[in-house]
């Protein structure tokens, strides 16, 4: 067999075992969604997934361990890990205010800093950032995954802006278990859940370029694990700091899934630039 063919199949065993585990998953334990089993098993289940994907696909083809990624690489690229945590606060500033603007009655920014409220939001802010940060290897099941071991892979079989694409629509698809369970966007909406599936492909196309540039930066997947981290916790904490007297739970339950898919507009601006300097990069960096 070729070395494209080869790794064509890899693609596929990988993508194949990490969907089954994730519908294996929310098949058996989802009726317990809100149970604390269903978060434990959720987590080793569903977040795992790709990390167990990774590895067994090795084992399968008997392609071996050999990888680069495990170490951290902190010399010379400490500001990659500060961006990393510093990127999603930026996203979600903005998303809050947009939503605030969108759907909260006379929201005004000027009156959300009044008083202490800025050093409020401050010491919040770097709170959640600061336990995202710590929490970070629970996300290296999925950076092991899609960033260490799909997106390589992809980029030897087909020009880089493909790959990014191809990569996220198969990380959001890979969500569309949970998402039909109504994890992010709810349920309540006319699109459900098509709408759901679209928004969070796209939404992983535009993360994912950040995410593969900060694992190519740094030779390590863990600012990327952190990124992800902060991505993942701050937005909620954000709309509560910022709409806590507008966005009322009606209010949340009825236009979550609008809230969610504006998020795409500061996330779109601020990783389209590092989708350009994936692209503008001359040859690749060997992270498998």
């Amino acid at each position: 067999m070729t070395d494209k063919k080869m790794t064509v199949l890899r693609v596929i065993i990988f993508t194949v075992i990490s969907y089954g585990i994730v519908i294996a998953s929310t098949a058996l334990f989802g009726y317990m969604e809100d149970t604390l089993s269903w978060k434990i098993f959720g987590f080793f289940g569903v977040a795992l997934a790709p990390a167990i994907a990774n590895y067994l696909t090795r084992l399968i083809t008997k392609e071996g361990f050999k990888d680069k990624l495990y170490a951290a690489n902190f010399r010379g690229n400490i500001k990659y890990y500060i961006l990393a945590a510093a990127l999603p606060v930026a996203v979600y500033i903005i998303s809050a205010n947009i939503t605030g603007m969108a759907f909260v009655p006379d929201y005004s920014i000027t009156d959300v800093l009044n008083g202490n409220n800025a050093a409020g939001i401050i010491y919040e802010t770097l709170r959640i950032v600061s336990t995202s940060a710590l929490i970070f290897p629970l996300y290296f099941g999925e950076e092991y995954g899609w960033r260490a071991y799909l997106t390589p892979k992809l980029m030897t079989l087909m020009p880089k802006p493909a790959a990014l694409i191809v990569s996220g629509i198969i990380w959001g698809m890979w969500h569309a278990p949970i998402v039909y369970l109504g994890h992010n966007f709810g349920t309540n909406y006319s699109l459900f859940p098509y709408g759901g599936y679209i928004v969070m492909s796209v939404y992983c196309i535009f993360v994912g370029c950040l995410l593969t540039w900060l694992t190519e930066k740094t030779g390590s997947i863990y600012p990327a694990c952190i990124c992800h981290a902060v991505n993942n916790n701050i937005g909620t904490f954000m709309l509560a700091i910022f709409l806590s007297e507008g966005m009322t739970d009606e209010i949340y339950s009825a236009k979550q899934f609008e809230i969610v898919t504006l998020d795409l507009l500061p996330m779109a601006a601020i990783c389209i630039p590092f989708m350009i300097l994936l692209l503008r990069k001359r040859g690749q960096t060997e992270i498998n």
